[in-house]
């Protein structure tokens, strides 16, 4: 499919000029800004914001210019507040890759360089109950119970 064409997520959020937030800032409606924070629960929840919000204290990530997805620059990666050993140059933004964000999917891809510490990272960081499976090629952990929280 052609960039140009493409519209991104459930909702249609791409950047071109047919998505929803395109329409609503072309008739004055509201500024091309959106945030989304979807909270996991049995009961669903979170919060979509179409425009602005004014909170204090409330940080924004500026999107990379000219690309035709959501690509941000990608610093580093941390879990359990430990910043993890990747070259950052791994996730600089190109035509083919870059670090995007995409409302449509719950999948998240790593370069090579940057999967293995984190799969390491997240390993050591579990559980001694959570049980570390690879199924299909990919790294899993398996528990028995119910998460009530799991922050990374």
């Amino acid at each position: 499919m052609k960039a140009d064409r493409a519209v991104d997520g459930i909702f249609g959020f791409g950047q071109h000029e047919l998505s929803v937030i395109s329409q609503l800032y072309s008739l004055g409606v509201s500024p091309k800004t959106f945030s989304h924070c979807l909270k996991g629960s049995d009961n669903g929840g979170g919060i979509l914001v179409l425009g602005e919000i004014v909170e204090p204290g409330l940080v924004f990530t500026p999107l990379v210019p000219s690309q035709p997805h959501y690509n941000l620059i990608l610093e580093s990666i941390a879990v359990s507040g430990q910043k993890l050993p990747i070259d950052s140059s791994l996730f600089a933004t190109s035509n083919t890759q870059g670090t995007i964000v995409d409302s449509g999917t719950t999948l998240v891809y790593l370069v090579d360089g940057a999967y293995d510490p984190f799969i390491s990272a997240i390993a050591a960081a579990v559980s001694p109950s959570v049980r570390s499976v690879v199924s299909k090629g990919t790294q899993c952990f398996v528990t028995s119970g119910r998460f009530s929280s799991f922050s990374v």
